[in-house]
């Protein structure tokens, strides 16, 4: 539901703003009605979440119509997402980078609207081969097919701009790229006629080491680029310009507009208005402080002097700027550390003069990556990362909305545990959370719990079931060990209204091994047990996920599995050493990715229950009488100290003839007791050589494998 926000203030902000050289004089700002309307309702927390998604929701980007109808894309989980409120309410959150692959660089999207109010993005992805390209592509009523702008095979292409020459519509693309030589990073540029077509490839003429370019473009057509130029430790903004973007040759040389910023990678942004005035943001190091710079460049005239804007003597980062075309009056917002929580804050320009910051979320989680759009009325509107829900999700924040007031939140700690069940084929997920406080317990109805596959997409969320509001786990039993799972929660209230999802609890994309095997054996000193443990790769792991895995043991007769020792993700077993002969063991592994996240755990393996006696010594006999000769075999052994555990009550003698395989052994004898600890072989003919192995049985039955053989001389 809605909830209106009647604000009956004016704010009135004393701030300052460069006269003269050296010179600052203090104006009084009345800060128009929907601005202070924007920061009251970002203190009070009615942002919308149109993520919803529980994962991490990252670097968005808005643009908007003219009539005010947002068009917002963020990147999440190595894909680009796009949601809008053109149907006048929000809709479901969908990919619209598919026909691409988002490598582990990137995608750096850059995000603007054209002449005929359609949304242009380009980004740096993969297409059919293993190279970094620049993607087009643009909204009507949907995402069409991305269109390989940069087509460079043998340089990688990133961090794009684009740009909308508004006289025409032609639109400006421009990256940086090494396809000349191997990290020698040029300026490259294309455009888009208003027909369609595209140009060909044009290297900027500003040589090499440029890098992150941003593109503006104001009323007269003139074209405005901002890049980094990299040396000395750090990084210069520099600026050029061009009355006609087409020609490359046409840009004026450049101009260092900041000095050194002392960042490496320092994040800019640019914007202009109708009449030709450039407004520029950017990161500095200022006195060991990370702070927003601003410039402004008067149309005809010259840049004038530097501004710190910030002037927070904390962390300020990530600015991004929005102007007025028709006014000049400037918005900025970044994220700001606030008592070590990142926060939005936002500032406003007019006629030469500064508002001061406010603080646009003033909340307890971490509000970062913020960006903001201005539209056809002069209405605001913002978004911006926030992960109070746990993991990072989008929020949308505007001077044209009431705000939406959610009347419950979300579960907190949503986690879940898996285990096999029953069979190396089934496994149960037990999902559980806790009540937020925030909610009245009174209003709440229940919980409602959505489950995909956790390699799809949000879109791909089901409902799986609902459960009442004093329930707190969930047992999702019976599911296959082929495949692994992800949910999400909301709270329901009685009159059947929804929190927003709760955080995203994913199993790793990793499985335990199988066919665990455990090997037992005494050690040099016959006093301690060895166990090696073996198994196989489970072919579900794809290659390069698995990390290491993580061997668990616990006595055999009950207890808690506990961690021994982690073994390499190429690793097929793992020796277990210093172990009393007195205890038998239970082992189990799991399986961790690359980021240390722990699968379910395999089957249980365990020790044999009784093992064969060991020192076997066989020697031979032969007596010589005046009629005849008997041979006689006298085999001795000793009792396993692995067998301290088990009750042995006798032992089986087995022989076969010294020229047949093992498996011609056959039982020739077995003692009354386990006391007993040789056996006689008596009257065998003196020309036939024999071989003998034995085993040890246990008060339950159980039998031994085969001892070490030994053979006659």
């Amino acid at each position: 539901m809605t909830k209106k926000l009647i604000i009956l203030v004016s704010l009135v902000i004393v701030s300052s703003f460069a006269v003269g050289k050296g010179q600052e004089e203090a104006v009084l700002m009345k800060v128009p009605q929907n601005v202070a309307n924007l920061i009251v309702q970002g203190q009070a927390g009615v942002a919308v979440n149109i993520s919803r998604s529980g994962g991490a929701s990252e670097f968005p980007h808005i643009v908007t119509n003219s009539a005010g109808v947002a068009y917002v894309i963020w990147v999440e989980k190595r894909s680009i997402l796009f949601n809008s409120n053109e149907g006048g309410t929000w809709g479901s959150p969908r990919s619209m980078s598919n026909g691409t692959t988002i490598g582990a660089s990137g995608p750096w999207p850059s995000y603007t609207i054209d002449v005929n109010e359609s949304p242009q993005i380009v980004y740096t992805a993969k297409f059919s081969g293993v190279n970094y390209e620049i993607a087009h592509n643009s909204y009507k009523g949907g995402w069409g097919s991305p269109y390989n702008v940069s087509r460079t095979p043998t340089g990688g292409s990133a961090c794009p701009t684009i740009a909308v020459n508004p006289r025409n519509n032609q639109k400006y693309v421009c990256w940086y790229d090494d396809q000349s030589y191997p990290d020698r990073w040029e300026l490259l540029f294309k455009y888009q006629s208003a027909a369609g077509g595209w140009s060909g490839l044009k290297v900027l003429p500003f040589g090499t080491s440029h890098y992150c370019p941003k593109m503006t473009v104001d009323g007269n057509g003139t074209g405005h680029l901002v890049w980094l130029r990299r040396r000395r430790g750090g990084s210069f903004v520099h600026y050029s310009s061009n009355v006609d973007p087409t020609d490359e040759n046409k840009w004026t040389a450049s101009q260092d507009i900041s000095g050194n910023t002392g960042i490496d990678f320092a994040e800019v942004s640019i914007d202009s208005d109708n009449a030709g005035n450039v407004y520029v943001v950017w990161e500095k190091n200022s006195d060991g402080n990370r702070e927003i710079f601003f410039r402004m460049k008067t149309a005809g005239g010259g840049w004038q002097t530097t501004q710190n804007i910030s002037k927070t003597g904390a962390g300020s980062k990530w600015p991004d700027i929005v102007v007025d075309k028709r006014t000049g009056n400037a918005y900025v917002v970044w994220q700001e550390n606030v008592a070590g929580k990142w926060q939005v804050f936002f500032k406003y320009f007019e006629n030469g003069g500064w508002t001061d910051n406010a603080n646009m979320t003033n909340n307890g989680s971490h509000s970062i990556q913020p960006s903001v759009w201005i539209d056809g009325s002069g209405e605001i509107h913002i978004v911006y990362a926030d992960n109070a829900s746990g993991a990072y999700n989008i929020y949308y924040l505007s001077t044209t909305e009431t705000g939406t007031v959610s009347a419950l939140y979300p579960p907190l700690n949503v986690h879940l545990n898996t285990s096999l069940d029953g069979s190396p084929d089934r496994k149960k997920i037990v999902l559980k959370w806790k009540r937020n406080p925030d909610n009245d317990r009174e209003a709440m109805k229940g919980y409602k719990i959505f489950r995909k596959k956790a390699s799809h997409g949000i879109n791909s969320y089901k409902v799986r079931t609902i459960v009442s509001k004093s329930t707190f786990k969930f047992e999702d039993v019976g599911l296959s060990t082929n495949s692994k799972y992800s949910y999400v929660l909301i709270a329901v209230k009685n009159d059947g209204s929804e929190s927003d999802y709760s955080n995203e609890a994913s199993e790793p994309l990793v499985f335990p091994p199988v066919n665990l095997l455990v090997n037992t054996d005494l050690d040099s000193s016959k006093t301690k047990k060895v166990n090696t443990i073996k198994w196989q790769h489970n072919p579900n792991n794809g290659k390069g996920v698995l990390k290491k895995y993580r061997i668990y043991r616990r006595p055999e007769k009950g207890g808690t599995f506990r961690s021994i020792g982690t073994a390499p993700g190429s690793a097929t077993s793992y020796t277990d050493s210093n172990l009393p002969t007195g205890t038998k063991y239970a082992y189990r592994m799991t399986a961790l990715d690359k980021h240390d996240r722990e699968c379910e755990p395999s089957f249980g393996a365990y020790e044999d229950y009784v093992f064969h006696p060991i020192d076997l010594n066989l020697s031979t006999i032969v007596n010589e009488g005046l009629f005849f000769s008997e041979k006689m075999n006298r085999l001795r052994w000793k009792k396993s100290p692995l067998n301290d555990p088990v009750n042995v009550v006798k032992y089986v003698i087995y022989r076969k003839k010294a020229n047949e395989g093992k498996s011609a052994f056959v039982a020739v004898f077995a003692t009354e007791d386990a006391k007993t600890l040789e056996f006689w072989d008596r009257s065998i003919p003196l020309e036939e050589k024999y071989s003998y192995s034995v085993t040890a049985v246990s008060d339950n039955g159980a039998e031994s494998e085969l001892s070490g053989m030994r053979t006659e001389n």
